[in-house]
Formats: C-alpha cells, structure tokens, sequence
C-alpha cells in the first residue's frame, strides 16, 4: 500500500530521508532520476523518439535535467546523422538555481543541446513554429517545470512555457507530454476547483497547468492526481519507487492511499490444499429481469471467476434458461415474476449477496429490495453469527434506495455500495435531503447536523457537490454514516471506508468506460467477500482484479474495442500469498 502524503510531508519525507538514510540531497536526486528515466525509456526501448526537456530553476528542473542527461547515455551518444536527439529548454534560469539544479545543469554532456525559452518564444505569433524548427515534429516533451508545492496561478516565464507545451500537444506538433512528478501549474491537493486551474474551461490555451499524456510522480501518488477536476491534466499516473525512509512514511499520518500489488497480496486468502468448495463461500446474485439479462450474465460470470465455492443466480424463471447456457457452473434461484419480486428460499446459506443489475425500478422490486434489506438487517441484530454475510448493492437497487431513502436505515452495516458518479449523485442528494448526511459534515461525523442540511444548498447543476473534495468529503459522510464500503467508480476508482480512510486504485483505463463495467464488479466484489468475509479487503480485491483485467483486454483488443465481455474473460485473480 502506498500512502498518499499531503501538505508538508511531501517535503520532509525527502529531508528525513537525507538526514537519517543517510544520503545527500544530490544523491536523492539521482536516485529519482534514474526511477523516472527508466519508466521514460521503458516505453522507447529503440530510441526510436527525441527528447526535449523543459526544466525549471527548483529541484523538479534538477530531476529533469539529471533525466536528460541519463537518456543521452541511453540513447543520445549512440545516434547519427544531425543533433543528438536530447534537448534542454530552461525555463526561470535567469532567477537563482537551486543548488542541485545548478549542479545537474552542471553534469549536462556538451552534446545535449541547451537553449532558453526566450529563444522559442522569439516569434510571438507562432512560438511553436520555433521550437518546430529546433526539435522537429516527433519529440517527446519532458515538463520537469514545477512540481510539488505549487499554490495559485502560475505566472510570467513559467505561463508562457505551459501555454507553448500544450499548444504543441494540440496542434499534434510533439508524439507525447511527459510530466516529472506532478504537470506544472498543478497543486498536490485540489484546494480549488477546476476553474482556477483554468482561466475558461472552454478555452485550452487559457490552461495554466500542463495536460500531460503521461505523469511519472515519485515515490507515491499525489491527490490531485487522483481525481477527476485535476486529474484530467496528469494522464496516465504511474509512479517512481526511490526508496524514501521507511520510518517516515509508516509513522506520517494520512486517510488516503494508493492500492498497490504489495496490499493485494496481504489481503488473499490462502487456499488450502485440504479445502473443499465449502470452504470458500456461497455468492448470491440477484440480477436481470425480462430485456436486461446482460447484466446478470456478466454478474454472475464474474462472481465464478473470484474464486468462491458455488454462485447462485436469482433471475426471472422464464429467463433461467440464459444463465443455464452462459454459465453451466452456477445454480439457479427462479423468480416467478418476470423482475425481481421475491427472495430466494432460505437466504441465510449464502455468506453474500449481490443486488442490482438489471433490475429494474418497479414497484414489486421495490418491496422485494425492502424484504431483503430488512431480513438481512434483522438477521444482524438478532444474530451475531449473521454479521459475516456481505450485501452488494449496485445499479438498480441504489436508484431504488435513493427514490424511497427509508431504505438507507435498512441497509445492514458492513455492505458495499458500488455507485458511479450519476448514481452517487442520486444517493447523496437523498441523503442529504433525508438528514442522513449533513453537507458540512465531515467523515468522522456520524448524522448530526452541524450546519444546516438539505441538497439544495449544496447542488450545483447535476451533482450536489462544489468539487471534487467536496464531492469526496461527502462520500466518506456516507460510508460513515451508513457503516459500510462506498466504491465510487470511475478513472483510480476510490473506495471510501467507513472508518474515514480511503484507497485509490491504480489499474484500470478509460476502455472501461462501456455498458456493462459494472455489473462485472459487482459480481466480483460479491464473490470475493464470500470467500473472505470482509467488506473492504473484497472492495479494494474486486477494484484491482477488475481494472487489471480492463488492462489486459485494452492490451488485446485496444481500448476503443474493448468491452465488458472482454473484462469478464480476462478475470485472473492473483495466487494466494506465499
């Protein structure tokens, strides 16, 4: 698990680094370049593109310029014909270097082609014709500008340099932007929305923070990274190891982290030699109804690929023949109805249950998901023994529970909720008019009301949130109050615990984005927390596997053809821990 470190501990987990490792700050430096220059060149193995290197006057330009001395010794030395195909651009160094830069720009081989951005920037009406000219239409722009620290606009030397950055990238007149740590112009945390970021949302060229492909942070994820309103500017985020101080980064506290394979690994159950089928749970999924059995078909698929013992089906009767023919391994529980109308008989065998793909909103499905969510919350107070069972509740019945918010005090502690962003806008609405959540409440809080409630003081258009940290802070409002996992999907789907934490995760792409992710996690997350009977490590397991298995069907079908099918297929839970 990576922490996710905010505000000053940023900076002192490199100070306590340097002063207890110990190592010098030079040294720190070219441990992370060498992280960051092998993730760049790992995806160039031929040398087959030149680099252009913009780097500021702080330690993030001494990070670039350390990077562009290592892809000379890579790939520069070994090149013919004009230029060495590694270039740097200084941006602010007619201000005072720091010392680690100075001594980076220093180490630069006489052969890497330095230049000011002054000497782009000569021709005001096209500066990118300039750098055309310079570097030709393939390079890769490395944006080693600004990292960490950053708070409000970005002004003069360092503007000018972000506004040419990202009008070559929209012009297509560079194959790719990769930022150091974090795109220049972008706060750690989102302490602002969207709109200071940019000057006019409809306007790209008024952008003050670099849109990157590609951001390779260090050592572990930053917020802004993470979430939609900043995220967008990071592109693909993967991170640099360089080895900061243990001690710090266990001892600092933080509510966020990154899910890493190291954390996936602790939470897999062994499989033993001696077990039976028995021994790892029996899922229920109650999905589909008459038109909609893709759903369940892809509920249902993914709850056998998990790795629990049985799955059982509770579908429409006249529609048992689809599950039977789909998935010959899974039991089927018929409802007489052509919805969901009626609980399967005796629930109690089944260590989860999974509700609503396909459903649909009418009426007996309604009092069906009343029936249910009530048994198994009169079954937790009654039976201590019952507290085991995981409930999964997605698509349907979270739209249900937002139309009739009397069923949030049903909903039995320990669920997993699984909404994307329009249905979460739907639960948090209701909860927040129903006084279940206050909108100042923080995650700590339970329901009290602090400061007024009711959504409309706090909806802006569609969603009843300012921004992104608002939007978070009222998810873990939910999870706390509801005693349960909240997984809002998307882009680092994060998975809010009811306890305040939160993890991000870090597979998955925007291939996803299709008809049908969804019901695959549910059925995922469902088997999983039959076979291991925790609600979060199910939660933070199902996330992984599923992006993981988005990644592998990007990799086979591309991102544009890839679909939900594709992501059921490529299901491979990890071995068990050695």
């Amino acid at each position: 698990m990576m922490k996710i470190l905010i505000g000053r501990d940023i900076r002192q987990a490199d100070l306590y680094t340097i002063e207890n490792e110990p190592v010098t700050s030079i040294d720190l430096m070219e441990r992370a370049a060498v992280a960051i220059e092998a993730g760049i060149a790992g995806q160039d193995s031929a040398g087959k593109h030149d680099y252009v290197i913009f780097a500021g006057p702080g330690n993030n330009g001494g990070d670039g310029l350390a990077v562009a001395r290592l892809l000379f010794k890579r790939f520069g030395s070994g090149r013919t014909g004009a230029g060495c195909g590694i270039s740097v651009v200084t941006v602010g160094h007619d201000k005072p270097l720091s010392q680690d830069c100075r001594t980076n720009l220093e180490r630069l081989p006489g052969e890497v082609k330095v230049c000011d951005l002054k000497d782009l920037l000569c021709e005001p009406d096209d500066p990118g014709r300039r750098f055309v000219s310079l570097f030709g239409r393939n390079a890769v722009v490395v944006d080693a500008i600004l990292g960490t620290g950053v708070h409000g606009q970005v002004k003069g030397t360092v503007r000018s340099a972000v506004g040419l950055i990202d009008g070559l990238r929209r012009r297509g007149a560079v194959s790719k932007v990769i930022s150091i740590d974090m795109p220049t112009g972008l706060p750690t945390e989102p302490e602002v929305s969207a709109a200071a970021v940019t000057e006019s949302p409809a306007e790209p060229a008024a952008c003050c923070a670099v849109t990157a492909d590609e951001t390779i942070t260090v050592e572990f994820p930053k917020l802004s990274l993470l979430l939609p309103e900043t995220g967008r500017f990071a592109g693909r985020v993967s991170v640099a190891h360089i080895g900061l101080h243990r001690d710090f980064l266990q001892s600092a506290v933080s509510e966020y982290a990154a899910v890493d394979a190291e954390l996936i690994r602790t939470l897999m159950p062994s499989r033993g030699e001696f077990d039976h089928k028995g021994s790892f749970g029996h899922a229920l999924v109650i999905a589909g109804s008459v038109g909609m059995m893709g759903a369940a078909v892809l509920s249902v698929g993914a709850a056998l690929r998990s790795g629990c013992g049985l799955v059982t089906a509770h579908v429409p009767s006249e529609e048992r023949h689809v599950i039977h023919v789909a998935h010959p391994s899974a039991i089927v529980s018929c409802d007489p109805a052509s919805v969901f109308s009626s609980l399967p008989e005796n629930p109690d065998r089944y260590s989860a249950i999974a509700a609503g793909p396909g459903l649909g909103r009418r009426p007996e499905s309604v009092a069906a998901l009343k029936s249910l969510l009530a048994a198994l919350s009169d079954c937790q107070e009654t039976d201590g023994a019952c507290r085991s069972r995981v409930l999964v509740l997605d698509a349907d019945a979270l739209n249900m529970i937002s139309e009739h918010p009397e069923m949030f005090a049903l909903i039995p502690r320990g669920s997993v909720l699984t909404p994307h962003v329009g249905e979460l806008a739907r639960l948090l609405s209701s909860a927040l008019e129903s006084g279940l959540i206050d909108i100042c409440e923080s995650a700590e809080g339970s329901r009290g009301r602090g400061c007024g409630h009711g959504a409309q003081a706090a909806v802006d258009g569609t969603y009843p949130w300012r921004d992104d940290m608002h939007k978070l802070r009222l998810a873990r409002a939910l999870a706390a109050g509801l005693s349960s996992v909240l997984v809002v999907k998307g882009a680092h789907t994060m998975i809010c615990a009811p306890d305040g934490r939160v993890f991000f995760n870090m597979t998955g792409n925007p291939g996803m984005a299709k008809g049908g992710s969804g019901d695959v996690l549910t059925g995922l997350v469902a088997g999983l927390a039959a076979r291991i009977h925790d609600p979060l490590a199910a939660a933070i397991l199902g996330v992984w596997f599923h992006g993981a298995a988005g990644d592998m069907a990007a990799r086979e079908r591309g991102v544009e053809s890839m679909n939900s099918s594709d992501i059921l297929e490529s299901i491979r839970i990890l071995p068990e821990r050695q």
